[in-house]
């Protein structure tokens, strides 16, 4: 799948084989300059959810897939829970109705 100024590092399966994994993935792309402004969400189609943040960030990366909106909700609860003291999202939602499967959990940066 390729969608224009997106990348997709797509990882899938169970939230607990996969948790360590998505956290450094995060932190590589967040650690570099800690002056970044990020993002953690969910959806069920990437280049329309981009297309909402226009030019307010930079890159966007696809990071999980899941058919689960449990696995993907329980993802994004952990991500933004390990990452609360810098990223912009306030609280970890993890849930909500994203529409039909397959669901991705993504990253949005801003420099």
């Amino acid at each position: 799948m390729s969608t224009e100024g997106v990348y997709f590092a797509l990882i899938t399966g169970k939230p607990s084989m996969v948790a360590g994994t998505l956290r450094r993935r995060v932190s590589s792309y967040t650690r570099e300059n800690l002056g970044r402004r990020f993002k953690i969400g969910i959806t069920n189609h990437p280049g329309a959810r981009f297309s909402k943040y226009g030019a307010a960030y930079h890159e966007r990366v696809v990071l999980y897939k899941s058919d689960s909106p449990d696995s993907v909700s329980e993802v994004d609860r952990d991500l933004v829970d390990h990452n609360k003291e810098i990223t912009k999202n306030r609280i970890a939602r993890g849930g909500g109705n994203y529409g039909a499967p397959p669901y991705y959990l993504y990253l949005v940066l801003r420099y």
